[in-house]
């Protein structure tokens, strides 16, 4: 018999939720909370004598991975291979030390103990997300993490779900339950939107994860309509290539495309020699300075702060700029995200007022839609606000 527990479920990013049977307890996804405060530790998992049979993690997205590194050793860590390689890049990029982990493969059974755990490829706004099967062979529990239906592999979820079939026991997260289904619309109906601002502006700066592949793509699709050329930072540019080298997706990327070209930020200019020489001399071909004064689409993040400044001090670069905010609406109460945005209409970069972005979560109805194909006998809510959840 499966037994469920969840932590911290009543909010978004940050949740823990455990399985376990008469000889295993997993752990699926161990992250840093979205509000800063500290995440919570648990007794044979991240303090004391290791008790807990393996952590699994869906996605690399920080509030599911940001503190693995507190897990105890002795605890096996399972991630999807290419997922792995991946995080590496980001753990170079931020000074994170790197994890010891297994990589799996989608589809692949892996035993724990009495358990047996299978992976599933889902679509969200992190490359390569999963979902789990957890099975004791009598009971199975569907561990959904982060999915959704409106990416531009989205078309691929029902077909998942069906395959998986029934389950007893359903674990979902539920970000947008209870929320407007406005920011649900598709991830290709952005392309219309960014093409729109394409053609008012020459330089069009998105300020965006570097890691949300599926607005990469949106992003070259816009910009290859208006003739501008598509800049990728180098942080980007090395997770693109490493998609492209290992997983043959034809995704935008500095490798393979000739309008994808790259740009140093000055912040990891300043980075030590060993990173220096890991990572900044690759897509020489591809960082030439005359791309800052042709019409460009180019990523942003708020350490890049200082690029700005000197864009504006090299005089004509910034000459009919604009600025799209295309990520979570609730990132813009952080500090850093306001000081980013004012200086860079201090700088003249004119605001775009309507966020360019959709969800990275199911909708509600999406939710509704895999519970009617599983029948769970109960259903845990997490990775919500909502207070229609299920307590624990």
């Amino acid at each position: 018999m499966l037994k469920i527990k969840t932590y911290g479920g009543n909010k978004i990013g940050g949740c823990i939720t455990e399985i376990s049977s008469s000889n295993a307890k997993i752990i699926f996804d161990y992250g840093t909370n979205l509000d800063d405060t500290k995440q919570i530790d648990i007794e044979g998992l991240t303090k004391g004598k290791p008790q807990y049979s393996a952590v699994f993690i869906s996605h690399y997205h920080l509030d599911h991975i940001g503190e693995i590194n507190k897990i105890l050793d002795g605890i096996p860590i399972y991630i999807e291979e290419t997922t792995k390689k991946l995080y590496d890049i980001i753990c170079d990029f931020s000074s994170k030390p790197r994890i010891n982990a297994k990589p799996f493969k989608f589809g692949e059974d892996i035993p724990i103990k009495d358990l047996k755990i299978k992976s599933y490829r889902v679509d969200h706004s992190a490359y390569n997300s999963a979902m789990f099967v957890v099975t004791d062979g009598e009971e199975k529990a569907l561990y959904t993490g982060d999915f959704r239906d409106n990416g531009y592999t989205g078309d691929k979820l029902i077909s998942t779900i069906k395959e998986i079939g029934h389950v007893d026991y359903l674990i979902t997260e539920g970000t947008n339950i209870g929320n407007n289904t406005h920011i649900l619309k598709k991830e290709e109906s952005l392309v219309n939107e960014f093409t729109d601002i394409c053609k008012q502006y020459d330089q069009v700066f998105v300020l965006m994860s570097a890691s949300n592949i599926d607005r990469i793509t949106t992003m070259l699709k816009a910009s290859a309509k208006t003739k501008h050329i598509l800049i990728q930072d180098i942080y980007m540019a090395h997770l693109t290539s490493l998609i492209q080298k290992e997983d043959k997706k034809n995704i935008p990327n500095p490798v393979t495309f000739d309008n994808v070209m790259v740009y140093i930020p000055r912040y990891f200019r300043n980075k030590d020699e060993e990173f220096k020489e890991k990572y900044l001399h690759d897509f020489s071909d591809k960082n030439k300075s005359s791309i800052l004064y042709k019409p460009f689409v180019m990523n942003f993040r708020t350490s890049m702060s200082s690029d700005l400044e000197m864009f504006e001090f090299k005089g004509n670069i910034l000459t009919n700029s604009c600025l799209i905010y295309s990520m979570w609406g609730g990132y813009k109460e952080k500090e850093n995200i306001k000081a980013f945005i004012q200086k860079a209409q201090e700088l003249g970069i004119t605001l775009i007022e309507k966020d360019i972005h959709t969800s990275g979560h199911a909708s509600e109805e999406l939710i509704e839609k895999v519970k009617e194909i599983v029948e769970p006998k109960e259903v845990f809510t997490i990775h919500t606000e909502s207070k229609e959840r299920k307590e624990e």
